[in-house]
């Protein structure tokens, strides 16, 4: 006997729209894979980035009702964040009857030093089918946050290996105007404290030193934008840095292929999408010692794991991979264990087991 589709209800407070095309893009390409898969995806979101007073509660009512409107035409409700998306989960799963699975991602988790969301958040999780956590890190975060799910899996929501492969460095470099022969370090993300953009920065004014023609590219933006360029400019070094700002989807992958080492040295990483992408392209990471990086990144083999508070300790690791870093096949097969189609599968097990259905 054949079992009709598992019914998913993907409810989730951030997903693109028309005017953010970008917006949790991540959680529409598995809600897409979920459906080549033979899923049937029902989009329960919010695409505005729209906020303030009135119109934030605004949004969440409406997603609200929505989400307990058709709770009771699907098998299961997967929820991302756990506050207040998991919250409104718990509440249409247990008016509706129907299990719910939360995916934490990691800023959801640190929210939780709030003493209400805390308490909100360990109701939805506490009566939840299953908690997802994109990390072995950020799973131990949540029981140190005082969160006792009875079940948790570990799972991420991978990177599209098809957007992201091994390209034409040269042709990606002419379209991005840069020298063939320039040495490029490459740091994709947003511009925040937590992403170490300083420690970055003085670790490649060192590695400036011995390599004047090097080039230090930060795509992306964010409230440490303008500290990089004063920071830039005392070590002396502003010719060789460049901050594109905030660019298309499309656009990251030319970066990635253009790139001859990616930089991921935050202070606090849940997973590390922005090393996954880079190993995707067949280019080396020097990423730190925190979180899921060093879940994603296998040290010495396809990047290097650093000291993210020592600056020597990040310039001694992109020199070793400018200098000597494994090759683009490497690289890939590396961010292979953690494609866009193996962790949709994973998903897509963990919510047929709290569905109640067989994977």
């Amino acid at each position: 006997m054949t079992l009709p589709p598992l019914r998913v209800m993907c409810l989730s407070n951030m997903y693109p729209g028309p005017g953010a095309p970008d917006y949790g893009a991540f959680i529409e390409r598995m809600c897409d894979c979920m459906e080549t898969r033979g899923a049937h995806v029902e989009r329960v979101v919010i695409n505005s980035r729209a906020s303030g007073a009135l119109r934030t509660p605004a949004k969440y009512a409406r997603l609200a009702t929505q989400a307990m409107s058709g709770a009771g035409d699907v098998d299961v409700i997967w929820a991302h964040y756990l506050f207040p998306t998991g919250l409104i989960a718990s509440l249409a799963g247990r008016m509706r009857r129907t299990p719910w699975v939360i995916t934490a991602h990691g800023g959801d988790v640190a929210n939780l030093s709030r003493g209400t969301i805390r308490q909100l958040s360990s109701g939805a999780v506490s009566g939840a089918a299953m908690v997802i956590a994109v990390s072995e890190w950020l799973a131990g975060r949540m029981y140190e946050e005082g969160l006792r799910p009875e079940r948790v899996e570990v799972a991420s929501m991978g990177v599209d290996t098809d957007r992201f492969q091994i390209g034409d460095r040269l042709a990606a470099r002419v379209r991005l105007s840069i020298p063939a022969d320039v040495p490029v370090v490459l740091a994709v993300g947003g511009l925040s404290e937590r992403k170490n953009p300083m420690g970055l920065l003085q670790a490649f004014a060192r590695l400036h030193t011995d390599r004047p023609d090097a080039r230090l590219v930060f795509v992306g933006d964010g409230p440490q934008a303008a500290v990089i360029d004063a920071g830039s400019r005392r070590l002396g070094i502003p010719g060789a840095v460049h901050r594109t700002g905030v660019v298309p989807n499309r656009s990251v992958t030319d970066w990635m292929t253009a790139a001859d080492v990616v930089a991921q040295v935050s202070l606090v990483e849940p997973l590390g999408v922005a090393a996954l992408e880079a190993m995707a392209s067949g280019r080396p990471v020097v990423g730190t010692s925190v979180g899921g990086l060093k879940e994603v990144v296998p040290d010495g083999v396809a990047g290097v794991i650093v000291d993210p508070r020592d600056p020597v300790s990040i310039a001694e690791g992109l020199v070793r991979m400018l200098d000597a870093g494994p090759d683009p096949e490497t690289c890939r097969a590396a961010a292979m264990e953690h494609s866009l189609l193996h962790e949709t599968d994973r998903v897509l097990g963990i919510l047929a087991a709290a569905a109640g259905r067989p994977a």
